[in-house]
């Protein structure tokens, strides 16, 4: 089954999240949901917020609604509690406030559907994982917006399911080369360098660039000296400087800068903060690699699976068949499914030439 195999990896909770609108993440998510009952799993549910917008009123919501069981957790707005007109008992209350209300803890007590709106950020919605530790939980699932806003919410839970879909782009070459890109990010390398971590975790709120130096020099450079000085990363006055932080987000403007700078070291590893803080262009990511820059991060994101889906609101339906080949070799070896299907991408078997 598709939950068991996350499972088997002792995860304790799945963020889903999907590259764009209708590329199935509610359905995956209600695929997991399903399995979780069958398998007899204590399981919660919540939501990034409401479709990963904030509403004025529940009447502008067209959010899909989500399957729940007797006996589900839910990390719920408390009016959409009463608008499933499901069964339910309050547990706890969580402090975190929505346009929609309070989100509250709740025991649903009869089958059927919601809609979940959770916590609107990824520090909320630690708050609410927290509180949701004390209630023997085996699996906290979250539904993830799709936006580039969900990428914050893998970063809170264990690992990660991602939905892709024809809607991301109908031509398939477009599609793949966007995969690409995504997951380039993604999946970017922790940090392996307990110490240099340990600095860069310590860096203050003035602070864009932290270096360090193979001899443990430590050089930091503020956000105006960052606008106002033209070479940021003096071997000069620096020497040997080896590992560089940049705090905040990484745009190409950012990069642009660090590698354009003529006192830069030759080569060094570039670590941002986590996945979520890099916006760089396929032309920068292409730029780093060609100059023996390695890019990493110091909050990886585990990415257990990706689903597919075949439906594009404009065209209809790609072919799935063809739609979970190319999306399953382009991910390999993370696992690739159509849930729809029921099918799971199989790499071909490689021939092995004999030799005499």
């Amino acid at each position: 089954m598709f939950l068991r195999e996350i499972l088997s990896n002792h995860f304790h909770s799945v963020a889903i999240i999907g590259m764009a609108k209708n590329t199935g993440k509610t359905y995956t998510f209600n695929q997991l949901v399903t399995e979780g009952q069958r398998l007899g799993i204590k399981m919660a549910l919540t939501s990034l917020g409401l479709d990963g917008e904030e509403r004025d009123s529940i009447q502008f919501h067209k959010k899909p609604s989500i399957k729940v069981y007797p006996g589900v957790v839910v990390a719920n707005a408390k009016v959409l509690l009463l608008e499933s007109q499901l069964d339910y008992e309050v547990m706890a209350t969580t402090g975190v406030y929505t346009p929609l209300g309070e989100v509250v803890l709740a025991r649903v007590l009869s089958a059927g559907t919601m809609v979940l709106a959770g916590p609107g950020s990824a520090q909320h919605l630690a708050s609410v994982k927290q509180r949701l530790g004390s209630m023997d939980i085996d699996l906290l699932l979250v539904d993830g917006a799709a936006d580039r806003r969900s990428l914050s919410v893998p970063l809170i839970t264990d690992t990660a399911v991602l939905a892709v879909g024809a809607e991301v782009a109908w031509d398939r070459l477009q599609l793949l080369d966007r995969l690409r890109h995504f997951l380039q990010v993604l999946t970017l390398p922790g940090l392996d360098d307990a110490e240099a971590e340990k600095v860069f975790q310590a860096a203050t709120e003035d602070v864009k660039l932290v270096g360090l130096a193979e001899d443990g020099q430590i050089c930091r450079v503020t956000r105006d000296e960052f606008l106002s000085r033209g070479a940021v990363l003096s071997e000069s006055q620096q020497p040997g400087l080896k590992v560089v932080y940049v705090r905040g987000m990484l745009t190409d403007a950012v990069l642009a800068k660090v590698l354009g700078s003529a006192a830069r070291p030759a080569s060094f590893t570039l670590v941002a903060s986590d996945p979520t803080a890099v916006f760089l262009s396929r032309g920068s990511l292409a730029r780093l690699a060609s100059q023996g820059v390695e890019l990493c991060v110091l909050r990886p994101l585990h990415l257990s699976a990706v689903t597919v889906s075949p439906f594009h609101s404009r065209y209809g339906h790609a072919d799935p068949i063809g739609l979970l080949e190319d999306v399953g070799r382009t991910v390999h070896p993370i696992p690739c499914f159509d849930l729809r299907l029921g099918l799971r991408y199989r790499p071909a078997k490689e021939e092995i030439d004999a030799v005499p």
